[in-house]
């Protein structure tokens, strides 16, 4: 019976936990084995993370009070720059992780699969040397190609403040 109890609630409470997990307005951003001259991904509050077959990723803190850092794992190398809110990972199997407020990712490079939850902005131009430029999708919907020229899509709603 207690079983039985435990199973109803855990039933009942999941798609409430999932819900929230997902807040009013956050949209979906993702990029499935992408080969990019530059794809800036730059998101006002939410989740991103990813790999990188080869490449290079651009690191740009939107707010350096805060003590949120991402999480970056398989660069060959890093460099900070003169600007200490930017650090830069270059190599190959790059691994990166972050979730918080404000942030920019520039990635330059092959094999790139990101997945973006919350509401932000990209700005995406495919490799023309490559064979395949990658795919990517929006709020689940269908995979487009990315394309050679300069294109900006944005995903989720910015809340609008009441009266």
């Amino acid at each position: 019976m207690r079983l039985s109890l435990t199973l109803l609630c855990f039933l009942l409470l999941a798609p409430a936990a999932f819900a929230a997990s997902r807040a009013n307005g956050d949209g979906v951003f993702e990029l499935k084995d992408v080969n990019a001259q530059r794809t800036v991904i730059a998101g006002t509050r939410g989740a991103i993370w990813g790999q990188i077959d080869k490449g290079t990723l651009r690191v740009t803190d939107m707010n350096l009070d805060d003590s949120l850092a991402p999480q970056v794992s398989g660069a060959d190398w890093t460099q900070s720059t003169l600007d200490p809110s930017v650090k830069v990972y270059s190599g190959k199997n790059i691994h990166f992780r972050f979730s918080g407020a404000k942030y920019r990712f520039t990635i330059i490079g092959s094999g790139i699969d990101v997945t973006a939850v919350g509401v932000g902005q990209v700005k995406l131009t495919g490799d023309p040397d490559a064979f395949d430029t990658g795919d990517y999708s929006i709020d689940d919907g269908k995979w487009t190609s990315v394309p050679l020229l300069l294109k900006t899509v944005t995903f989720g709603v910015q809340p609008v403040a009441g009266p």
